[in-house]
């Protein structure tokens, strides 16, 4: 299987960042709301628009912390006409639940296709890489 790692040109065992589960315009986001600990829609187009050189449309933003809501990334609270939100977890810990939920979509998919994926990709790891991940699965 190292063509396929050669392919990808990634390495199997880096650790995900949260652009890699949300996308950069969501991860952006989710940072903002985490850094002030409780953000507007408002708040966050505008801190974007600084920190990013770039408008993007309230609506956009809006629709993306929505969805964010439902996904379980951040929870919200109407206080008057708008939404306060607030992260529900740290960021590692948002990357290990989505990271878990990708998997499970792609077992739920593919079924043993995807499992027998998953071994052989296993069994090319050098061994002290598969005892770190066979450790992390007994946590």
């Amino acid at each position: 299987m190292v063509g396929w790692r050669a392919r990808k040109g990634r390495s199997v065992t880096r650790n995900p960042q949260l652009e890699d589960v949300l996308g950069p315009l969501a991860a952006a986001i989710v940072r903002e709301v985490g850094a002030r600990g409780e953000a507007s829609v408002a708040n966050v187009v505008e801190t974007l628009r600084r920190s990013q050189g770039r408008e993007h449309a309230y609506t956009t933003i809006m629709t993306i912390m929505g969805r964010l809501h439902e996904r379980g990334v951040l929870s919200r609270e109407r206080r008057g006409r708008q939404y306060i939100y607030r992260p529900t977890a740290s960021e590692a810990e948002l990357v290990d639940r989505l990271s878990g939920l990708a998997v499970d979509r792609v077992v739920d998919r593919y079924g043993t296709a995807a499992l027998r994926h998953f071994a052989v990709r296993l069994a090319d790891l050098d061994p002290a890489t598969r005892r770190r991940l066979v450790d992390l699965a007994d946590e």
